[in-house]
């Protein structure tokens, strides 16, 4: 039933909505020649004149010919010179200035232009409407589009975010091509249970979309950011905010415009690992692993041996054959050798040259059809990205395409009506990988030491990651999106407009996996070479994913503008809002390819499996706002919310979340007289409001089994398993976000000078956590229930300056900085510090703490006594670290010394408790403080200059992994970096005496401190941009309106406190995850952390073309 009406309201409203297209729009039946310009008819007459603004001559003012072709611009003075018949009306146009059109009376023409207020005047998108800037009583940033997105060589809407809006988030794990980064609003964290964190919803057009990347920037019209409790409006899945995109439509009354734009680019890398020589790295290698074990005269990794003979090698390599270019044949003897019994690789290679290129191009492209008449306007687009990676053989490649089509037109003198296509496509074809289900040779190539082989022996490569990438099939993912929307707006009387409309959205991904095998010498422990296929079986397959995702959205309502004596505005809206979402996924996978250049199932012969899986989720809404103000200042907003979501059991899927807000306009005052010379507007506001979290996992309510298969055989056939039902609550319900804010918006000197300043607070109540500890007897763990809270306070602070010189120069100037801070203010459980930095939840817990000891320094030899047996024994009065000692470890000269901060004289951890940490305290916090941006953008006479700063003021990590823990893993690569480690002789060494943490970060001379904690605060150059806009005398005789070249770099240049080579943007947990399935290995993954795909910067050309 429900269908059948959408899809019936969906044919009237196509019919209502294209059916007068078909017979034109534009002129009249019988008027279809278009009027004549009057410079047609009427005889030249040569203008000239001066224009002025408030503080001397205009230059760069575009003056024209209404109805005509003739166009010029004011010179360094403000005098110009154009000719235009007696009658004839000039317009004359100036960014910050209000244009005005003059009728021509005779020779001489002389204009006063006034600036206009930009900021207040500005309507800005809000929920379900619009409002002008001056009478918002919420918390609202825009964007703008035209510098953050047009001219920079970005592919992605979310990466171009980075700094633009006080109060958000961008991050992203790696530089993965295609990426998607992950962005929050006000917060990271959001909720305990939130899936996804404190992230915005994002609405296109006023439907969500799943990622930015599926956004093509340049069609981006309009974007604003509603944080505060007016984002209510939109229900339980704006609880973290609401980004409004608008995408672009044409004007009316316009004629029909064409727009190219292009940047050409290359890319490079921003900082990458180095890996330490290949003596280097075995003699620390080797003296790691002899302080457990003294007697150890070597060691052996992946077959090749290490000891003093191989470092002795390595070095009269270098002496007798460095720096030639002796290609990649390896010559026995010289290169290697077989002693002993021991398989010994004496040449070191250069391994990132030889898998990685320096530069990697990218280009984008983007054209545009835009116009319209008195009745109809159109806007069509299309836009390319391509991109290649990193890998010198067989590169990994990224494309995505992008179509949107628009038409907007009035059905008669009462109603309007709109019709939108968005289309995105994207391919991303990237190497099997061998050493996993997907993608990760990057980890690989920095995992093996210096001297690891990758040459070849009689011409055939050896087993190593270069000959991995080689040999390799690619892989092909694809993501479609295509969204097809339809609406109008019905005016019922004055005042009075009914909007309706319709999306459907559907979302296809595919994936296809083609395996195979590799061919090359293994010498992974042996002390031979065998030329062989050394994959296994579990390789050579082919695999098919496949999911859609769909969704319906349909809105209606209806707003009611009066005003009473010019004084008392009101504005009432209400609607509802209906959301379906349904998914379905389904992969396939079969062993023994015939022909890997066919990757079907039907052609292979091995062992199959399949699996399948389906979701769905609902919301229904019905809104209200009322909106009242009294001579533009007193301003009062109310709106409410019912929803009902889905993911909640029948008793409570409904919900009521109000907000209100206010404002004065004090500027208005007649007390506030005396400052009109400088301050020419001030408001303050306030505002309160709830809204419900829906972005909780589905069925949290539900009791479920759980299948899985035993280790136990039964006539040959593992058995299966249900595992006992979990208990859960029947009562869980919404948690309710309620956000409290007060704010400042105040211009002053002529509107030039804009400041906005935002205080809030966010409480998540009724916070789903784990229930009360039970016995355990009991037999299970206890439920979730809603008890929990959760409070972020922050502030924002926004600043923008305007100036235009009396030379021509126009200068425009942004900042902005923010705050926020996370703690749970109510929670029931004990409260733990854990080994690795983190704690349990408790009260109090500032989210994103790292808990850990207060570095004094290294020891030296004089705080111990030598032995005869070659041990120490800590002199007296040096607090003891005995608790952190093993059997094989002891604590000497070169190690770590922690301070005592409980003075009882021994390093520990007291009970574990929040309340009792021993002598750990909290030493960071991994959540990012004091984010900001500023923006400087210069013209004159064409050329224009433009750049924009991006960083955070405070961040910390606590990492893991070879790269950042020396003997992580002794017997794998060690790095530049770490070779500053302590002896005898350079006791002044950053870095600790080399041991073998064995894959630890929470042990021995690397437990979480101060001293190798992370600093990840950064101010980085993120883009710089010149161009030069050839003059419109020169493109008039082309007939081109515009025509701009320009150069644009993005990452130009960072400055950071990191002691090791990582980009500073890198996202990363305190905890870390060990996740092996993520391209090029994740930034959270706690083995492999720093060696992932590279953040890059961007050097670019391109064009801006109108006709």
């Amino acid at each position: 039933m429900r269908k059948s009406l959408l899809f019936s309201v969906a044919f009237v409203l196509t019919t209502v909505s294209f059916g007068p297209l078909a017979y034109g729009a534009g002129y009249p039946i019988g008027e279809g020649k278009p009027p004549v310009s009057v410079s047609d008819i009427n005889i030249q007459n040569a203008v000239t004149g001066r224009v002025t603004g408030a503080e001397g001559p205009l230059a760069g003012v575009t003056v024209a010919v209404v109805g005509g072709t003739t166009s010029t611009s004011t010179d360094a003075e403000g005098g110009y010179s154009i000719q235009a018949p007696v009658g004839a009306t000039l317009r004359f146009t100036y960014l910050g200035y209000h244009s005005q059109d003059v009728v021509v009376s005779g020779n001489t023409l002389d204009v006063n232009l006034e600036a206009e207020d930009t900021t207040l005047d500005e309507v800005v998108v809000v929920g379900y409407g619009s409002q002008r800037r001056s009478n918002i009583t919420g918390a609202v940033s825009t964007v703008d589009t035209e510098k953050t997105f047009e001219t920079r060589p970005i592919t992605d809407v979310g990466r171009a975010l980075q700094g633009a809006v006080s109060g958000l988030s961008v991050s992203t794990p790696s530089g993965d091509l295609g990426g998607d980064p992950t962005i929050r609003l006000r917060g990271v964290s959001g909720s305990l249970q939130t899936q996804g964190g404190a992230s915005p919803l994002i609405l296109v057009d006023g439907v969500e979309v799943p990622s930015l990347s599926m956004i093509n920037p340049t069609d981006i019209e309009t974007m604003s950011v509603v944080k505060d409790a007016s984002a209510a409006i939109y229900g339980s899945r704006a609880a973290w905010g609401v980004v409004l995109i608008k995408t672009k439509s044409g004007k009316r009354n316009t004629k029909t415009s064409i727009n190219y734009s292009n940047n050409i680019a290359l890319q490079k890398p921003t900082t990458t690992p180095v890996i330490a020589g290949g003596a280097e790295g075995a003699r620390a290698g080797l003296l790691a692993q002899q302080r457990t074990n003294p007697s150890l005269t070597g060691y052996n990794n992946l077959g090749t041996r290490y000891d003093d003979y191989a470092i002795e090698k390595m070095e009269e390599w270098e002496r007798l054959y460095g720096g030639q270019n002796l290609g990649l044949e390896m010559v026995e003897g010289r290169d290697w050798e077989v002693k002993d019994g021991f398989l010994y690789f004496h040449r070191p290679w250069d391994a990132e040259s030889m898998f990685m290129r320096d530069f990697t191009p990218q280009q984008n492209h983007n054209l545009s059809i835009t116009g319209g008449s008195d009745k109809v306007n159109y806007n069509a687009g299309f836009g390319l990205v391509s991109q290649t990676g990193i890998l010198r053989e067989n590169p990994d490649k990224y494309n995505r395409y992008n179509f949107n089509l628009g038409i907007n037109a009035d059905l008669n003198d009462w109603l309007t009506g709109f019709a939108k296509v968005l289309y995105s496509a994207s391919d991303a074809s990237k190497p099997y990988s061998f050493n996993g289900d997907v993608y990760e040779p990057i980890f690989y190539m920095y995992r093996w030491p210096r001297n690891f082989p990758y040459g070849t022996i009689d011409g055939l490569p050896m087993r190593n990651t270069i000959t991995d990438v080689q040999q390799a099939n690619m892989n092909v993912r694809t993501l479609n999106m295509t969204r097809m929307s339809f609406g109008g707006q019905a005016t019922i009387m004055e005042g009075l407009t009914l909007d309706a409309d319709y999306t459907y959205s559907q979302y296809l991904n595919r994936f296809d996996t083609n395996g195979g095998s590799v061919t090359g010498w293994d010498f992974w422990n042996k002390t031979d070479f065998d030329y062989v296929t050394y994959t296994g079986a579990t390789h050579d397959r082919a695999r098919k994913d496949r999911s859609i995702s769909t969704r319906h959205v349909a809105n209606m309502y209806a707003t009611y503008d009066k005003s009473f004596n010019d004084a008392h505005n009101f504005k009432f809206m209400a609607g509802a809002n209906a959301e379906l979402a349904e998914s379905d996924n389904v992969w396939g996978q079969r062993l023994g390819l015939l022909d890997q250049n066919y990757p079907q199932l039907g052609l292979a012969t091995g062992d199959q499996t399949a699996s399948s899986g389906a979701s769905h989720w609902s919301t229904l809404g019905f809104f209200g706002r009322i909106n009242y103000d009294y001579q533009n200042k007193y301003l009062f907003e109310v709106l409410a919310r019912y929803d009902g979501s889905s993911r909640f059991n029948k008793e409570n899927v409904w919900g009521f979340f109000p907000a209100m807000s206010a404002g004065y306009v004090l500027s208005q005052e007649e007390f506030m007289d005396w400052s009109k010379p400088y301050l020419d507007f001030l408001k303050v506001r306030a505002s309160w409001g709830s809204v419900g979290n829906q972005t909780v996992p589905p069925g949290l309510y539900l009791s479920t089994l759980s299948q899985a298969a035993t280790g136990w055989l039964v006539d040959g056939v593992n058995q299966n398993t249900m595992a006992t039902p979990t208990i859960v609550s029947q009562n869980l319900t919404w948690e309710t976000v309620t956000t409290q804010e007060i704010g400042v918006d105040a211009a002053f000197f002529q509107n030039k000078f804009n400041v906005t300043f935002n205080r809030f607070r966010r409480t998540v109540s009724d916070l789903i956590t784990g229930g009360v500890v039970l016995p355990s007897s009991f037999g299970a763990l206890s439920p979730l229930r809603n008890f929990g809270e959760m409070q972020t306070n922050g502030w924002e602070l926004e600043l923008a300056y305007n100036h235009s010189f009396s030379n021509g120069l126009n200068m425009r100037l942004a900042g902005q900085l923010s705050d926020f801070k996370e703690t749970i203010t109510k929670f029931d459980g004990q409260a733990q510090v854990n080994v690795n930095g983190t704690s349990t939840n408790y009260e109090g817990k500032l989210i994103g703490e790292i808990w850990g000891y207060e570095t004094d320094r290294l020891f030296q030899l004089d705080d111990f006594t030598a032995n005869p047996d070659g041990s120490y024994t800590l002199r007296d009065g040096i607090p003891s670290q005995a608790y952190y000692e093993t059997a094989t470890f002891k604590f000497g000269p070169g190690d770590v010394k922690y301070k005592d901060l409980d003075g009882d004289g021994v390093i520990g951890i007291g009970d574990g408790t929040v309340q009792n940490p021993g002598d750990r305290r909290i030493i960071g916090n991994s959540n990012p403080r004091y984010q900001y941006g500023f923006r400087a953008d210069f013209d004159y006479k064409g050329f224009d200059l433009g750049f924009f700063l991006q960083g955070v003021g405070s961040r910390d990590i606590w990492a893991g992994g070879d790269f950042v823990v020396p003997g992580w893993r002794p017997a794998e690569a060690w790095y530049a970096h770490q070779m500053d480690y302590w002896t005898p002789e350079n006791t002044g060494a950053f870095y600790y005496r080399p041991t073998n943490q064995n894959q630890s970060n929470t042990t021995l001379n690397h437990m979480p401190q101060t001293r190798y904690l992370m600093d990840m605060s950064y101010l980085r150059l993120k883009n710089l941009t010149f161009g030069y806009t050839l003059p419109s005398s020169v493109m008039d005789k082309a007939k081109i309106s515009k025509l701009r070249v320009f150069f644009s770099g993005e990452n130009l240049l960072e400055f950071d406190n990191l002691d090791v080579p990582v980009d500073p943007e890198i996202d990363y947990t305190v905890a870390g995850r060990d996740d092996s399935n993520a391209f090029g290995r994740s930034g959270d993954d706690l083995n492999t952390f720093g060696r992932v795909y590279p953040y890059r910067r961007t050097f670019s050309l391109g064009l801006q073309l109108t006709f």
